[in-house]
């Protein structure tokens, strides 16, 4: 079993944010609040050629299951994670 993923803070661009809303219909306060300082979340680490190491996270939305893709910041604290998407499944 994986080590527990624990989100202190999220990380949205606005990019990352305009196309939640505009190409998911998510909104990215919405996908901040299904994971920021939640426990349990389940989750896989995956290697992506390009973009490096990234967790796919299941959350859930107003009922919808979400996979949402997070990749590490650097960060002397942990816990710090920036959206690279979230999609509805």
């Amino acid at each position: 079993m994986p080590e527990p993923l624990w989100v202190a803070q999220l990380v949205i661009s606005d990019r990352t944010a305009h196309k939640l809303r505009t190409r998911h219909g998510l909104d990215p306060e919405e996908v901040r609040d299904a994971l920021v300082c939640v426990k349990g979340l389940r989750y896989v680490w995956a290697n992506h050629p390009e973009r490096g190491r990234r967790a796919i996270v299941e959350a859930r939305l107003r009922g919808r299951v979400v996979a949402v893709v997070l990749y590490p910041v650097d960060d002397p604290h942990g816990g710090v994670f920036a959206l690279g998407s979230a999609y509805p499944r």
